[in-house]
């Protein structure tokens, strides 16, 4: 592995954050990519990440 990748990986753990991968169908990839797009974002984790908690705030709300 890259140093660059692992410092990056090390930094992301240190943050408490965890990989998490999972296949989606390609119309939600297609989705993203154009939500990410919108907002000039570098990648599709923020569109993401943001996703899974506007889901999980409004299932916990009810």
């Amino acid at each position: 592995m890259r140093r660059g990748v692992a410092a990056h990986r090390a930094r992301q753990i240190a943050a408490g954050r965890v990989a998490l991968n999972t296949y989606v169908p390609g119309e939600l990839v297609e989705a993203i990519d154009r939500i990410k797009e919108q907002r000039g974002a570098s990648a599709r984790a923020p569109i993401i990440e943001e996703a899974l908690r506007f889901y999980i705030e409004a299932k916990q709300g009810t």
